[in-house]
């Protein structure tokens, strides 16, 4: 592993640390990174289906985990 130049900060890292923020502000949901293209996935599995969403950036992961519980009748 490469370590990142001094004031810049490796993208891996700082994306580990947005899905950790995401499974700490949603905990029935659980975040991961996807393989191709940058994409970032949740799961609530506690639902039945069990409710997936997807986006590129942990903001837009945020706010489809909220449209999620919306459409399902679980955010008011």
């Amino acid at each position: 592993m490469v370590a990142a130049e001094p004031g810049h900060e490796d993208p891996s890292a700082e994306r580990r640390r947005a899905l950790a923020a995401v499974d700490r502000d949603y905990p029935p949901w659980r975040a991961w990174p996807g393989v191709l293209a940058g994409v970032m996935y949740a799961r609530r599995p506690n639902t039945s289906p069990p409710m997936v969403v997807r986006a590129i950036t942990p903001g837009g992961l945020r706010q489809e985990i909220e449209r999620a519980e919306q459409e399902r009748g679980l955010r008011p």
